[in-house]
């Protein structure tokens, strides 16, 4: 990329913005500040309509249809699905008692929550909504467990608090009320934290003069409980757009340990540097203009505090140049001086970044998240090495896009917003992989020690790891985070041989080499191995009247001459350990075990173990799986409504309908669940809403009960524009090789009239077709000719390059007369395999 050096610059002039354009200052209570109203004309008449997307790599460039390098897609939420149509900001929070992260995503009419448990597949949690009306600013950070939220052109909406804490176990979308308010102000741009003092900025505000417009910082602390309590105003500088604050830690020793604020003071064209540390009365260190300047909208220390990165909001388009990232030497903190600037090489807008050690996440409206390495800024010298372009469709100057970016300290993982769309989450690759460790040894030494050795990259890592039985074994960590290029294994036993390789890695844990040549050893001593077992392989029911769990494995292989016996542990909370007060079983040497004293209809966890008993050395398998007891088929109602529990439809889960297993994998054929409409409970069936899809919600097999005339019963309300989108209902007998076509009782509601047979739907076929269907109205189909046959019936949906409506949406679906599984009689006794009770 092209760089932008100190010299050049100095050609220009720092200090007196030299045919800088006129920006007019930040408007009041009364309306929207030029740029402002920029964004807001920026927003699309119809938003592109996009379907749910997960875990699709980057392959080739590419993931789906967003451009991207060294950045996987996780997973893409659309705004619909969390009932809003755009995104602004977002922020994160892991939890420090589970680690779970949670994306806190800034929507028009609230902030909505996303448990982050399954990256893949965030799950809905609920929303806090707007304090007051709807609008396109709102921001969120996180201190001690609570957000905080501000948003502008907003009324009243103050300064909103809530407790993070309260998404704990949250199993149901819910709408949230706010823990805590602060009505001191109405307006607030955005806002920032500085966690190690506990102190909150509110930029942009509208009660702060600053001197002569509002708009100036505004600071509150933050308290363990309550709303936080004003501290003071930043009046100096004019209007602030954005800051962040810190503990200063950096070279300027006059201000070691002072907490210092970056405020970017868009209308005057200049950068700010204040001391905040009395917040009675700041002080302002340096205010800088320079050469160029549109806008300055954020900035953000290196962490070494020398440099300070800003992106201007305004300069591409005032200049006709491409994206630039400026870089300032703020060793000096009285005297900023600009070193110079890189250049993007795209003619878009670049907005908010993040440093995060020698790396910049940062956010470019249209060509999406950027993310770059910090070279020498004394030349400006920046990498880009990582892009995920989140608007594909063009790479301009214009407010679409990504806005924001958060980073998780913990998985690395990043969430941002697509303004118009929804919000991603990414998986960067930032790593280039270390060559493999070379020369590995493996020695015996004395009885129950291994020696090992090896050469790597000065200043490593190392992870070891060890296969029992050799190097065709399975290999599992033996140490990790070793500093040095030797290792003493002294847990190896006597008479086994281990194989042993290395991993080269870096301090992060995410950048790694491959391992390297495997290398054998045997030492002397006792035979203390446990036997090579591969754990529990199937865990079912047998359907029958009394409750039974049947077990099975394959033979463990003994390593101290054995024989090996078995100990089975089971637990009604999955993720169990297993231990003397969940063993239901234990000394026998079958390959497998029936479960007898279950209750009915109850899922159950189990782990087996293998026991050497020679020995008695015990091996450590965490394979854990599940299985309910259930009774023989009787004729019953299949039911779902897309509610956790529920029999799934186009998902892997434990449930059943009649006696057969859902599929272990995933098998995700384009419908997601919703919130947004529901008939009853929490969650529907949605189509999602996007153009050229044909998508399918198939249900698993149901076997309908021989001389019974069962019926197909659901809701549905839709949006689908009349002409070539539609949809209809089918059936099969034959697990989904071909399909016929299925008619409600009293036909169908539309037909397509064009468009020819997208997704094998004739055009003038009758479909579900008709915009601004939301009544819920409950359909039925008769399968009577289906009696005695094994069925699926899907939802199959259509729609063309044209404007898509909202989509269709299917609840609480039925099929009577179906064969379901019934109760089976419990056990009453737990009765170990050795015959004494437990």
């Amino acid at each position: 990329m092209p760089i932008v050096h100190a010299g050049r610059l100095l050609a220009l002039g720092l200090v007196v913005s030299l045919a800088a354009p006129a920006v007019a200052q930040e408007a009041g209570d009364g309306g929207l500040s030029p740029l402002m109203q920029r964004f807001a004309d920026a927003r699309p008449k119809q938003p592109r309509a996009l379907a749910p997307r997960h875990a699709t790599p980057c392959v080739n460039g590419m993931a789906g249809e967003y451009p991207c390098s060294n950045i996987d897609l996780l997973a893409f939420v659309p705004v619909a699905e969390f009932a809003a149509s755009s995104t602004n900001s977002l922020w994160g929070w892991t939890d420090a008692q589970s680690g779970i992260e949670y994306a806190l995503v800034g929507a028009n009419n609230g902030t909505a929550f996303y448990d982050l448990s399954q990256p893949s597949h965030p799950r809905y949690l609920g929303k806090l909504p707007t304090h007051t009306g709807n609008s396109l600013w709102r921001d969120v950070r996180v201190y001690d467990n609570k957000a905080y939220v501000v948003s502008d052109n907003n009324g009243s909406h103050g300064l909103q608090v809530f407790d993070l804490t309260r998404l704990r176990g949250v199993t149901t979308p819910q709408t949230f009320t706010e823990d805590a308010h602060r009505n001191d102000f109405g307006r607030g741009h955005t806002i920032a934290i500085n966690e190690d003092t506990g102190y909150a900025y509110v930029a942009g505000s509208n009660t702060c003069a600053a001197p002569t417009a509002t708009g100036g910082l505004r600071m509150y602390k933050l308290t363990g409980a309550g709303a936080p309590s004003f501290a003071g105003c930043v009046t100096t500088g004019g209007y602030t757009h954005e800051t962040q604050c810190f503990t200063y830690h950096g070279p300027d020793t006059a201000h070691a340990g002072k907490e210092v604020c970056l405020n970017a003071n868009g209308p005057t064209d200049r950068f700010a540097i204040v001391d905040v540390t009395n917040k009675s009365a700041p002080v302002t260190l340096s205010s800088t203009a320079y050469a160029g300047a549109g806008y300055p909208h954020q900035a953000w220390f290196t962490d070494d505090f020398k440099y300070a990165l800003l992106n201007d909001e305004l300069d591409e388009t005032s200049f006709g140049h491409n994206a630039q990232t400026l870089v300032f030497d703020v060793s000096d903190l009285d005297a900023p001086t600009l070193v110079g600037r890189f250049d993007h090489g795209k003619p878009v807008i670049d907005h908010n970044l993040y440093v995060h050690g020698q790396y910049v996440y940062e956010s470019n409206y249209e060509s999406g998240l950027r993310i770059l390495r910090l070279g020498n800024l004394s030349q400006a010298e920046l990498t880009e090495v990582a892009y995920f372009d989140v608007y594909p469709q063009s790479d301009q100057a214009e407010f679409n896009g990504n806005w924001n970016n958060y980073r998780f300290p913990g998985s690395g993982n990043v969430i941002a917003t697509g303004i118009d769309e929804g919000f991603f989450v990414l998986e960067p690759r930032l790593c280039t992989p270390p060559v493999a460790p070379a020369g590995v040894t493996a020695t015996a030494n004395g009885d129950q020690r291994i020696d090992l050795a090896w050469t790597g990259s000065p200043g490593a890592l190392w992870r070891v790891e060890r296969a029992q039985g050799g190097c065709g074994g399975t290999f599992r960590t033996l140490a990790d985070s070793v500093a040095a290029t030797s290792y003493s294994d002294t847990s190896a036993s006597g008479s086994v041989t281990y194989g042993y390789r290395v991993v080269e890695r870096d301090a992060s844990g995410r950048c790694a080499s491959v391992a390297s040549t495997c290398v054998e050893a045997q030492t002397t001593g006792q035979c203390t191995a446990p036997p090579v077992f591969g754990g529990l392989a199937q865990a079912t029911t047998p359907f029958t009247s009394a409750c039974r769990i049947d077990l099975s494995w394959n033979d463990a292989a003994p390593a101290c001459g054995g024989p090996a016996t078995y100990a089975v542990h089971r637990s009604s909370t999955p993720g169990f350990a297993p231990s003397a007060a969940n063993l239901v079983a234990t000394g026998f040497n079958d390959a497998g075990y029936a479960d007898s004293a279950v209750p009915s209809g109850q899922t159950q966890y189990y782990v087996v173990r293998a026991i050497d008993e020679t020995n008695d050395a015990h091996d450590a398998n965490t394979v854990e799986l599940s299985a309910k007891a259930l009774g023989p088929n009787v004729d019953g109602a299949m039911t779902s409504g897309a509610e956790p529990g529920d029999p799934p439809f186009d998902s892997a889960t434990s449930s059943l309908v009649g006696n057969v297993e859902t599929p272990a994998a995933v098998r995700h054929a384009g419908w997601h669940t919703s919130m947004s409409r529901v008939h009853a409970g929490a969650q529907s069936f949605w189509s999602t809403s996007a153009n050229n899809l044909c998508v399918s919600l198939v249900t698993q097999p149901i076997e309908l009960t021989a001389g019974q005339s069962s019926e197909l019963s659901f809701w549905s309300v839709w949006d689908i524009p009349p002409g070539a989108d539609g949809g209809v209902v089918e059936a099969s007998t034959d697990n989904g090789t071909t399909w016929t076509r299925l008619t409600p009782v009293g036909g169908y509601p539309g037909s397509i009239t064009s468009g020819g047979a997208l997704c094998g739907i004739a055009q003038g076929s009758a479909a579900y077709a008709g915009l601004g269907q939301f009544s819920w109205t409950q359909h039925r189909v008769d399968l009577a000719a289906y009696a005695g046959q094994t069925v699926q019936l899907r939802w199959l949906y259509r729609t063309d390059a044209a404007t898509a409506g909202n989509g269709w949406y299917v609840d609480d679906v039925a099929v009577t007369h179906a064969q379901v599984a019934g109760a089976c009689a419990s056990g009453v006794d737990l009765i170990f395999e050795d015959d004494f009770d437990l």
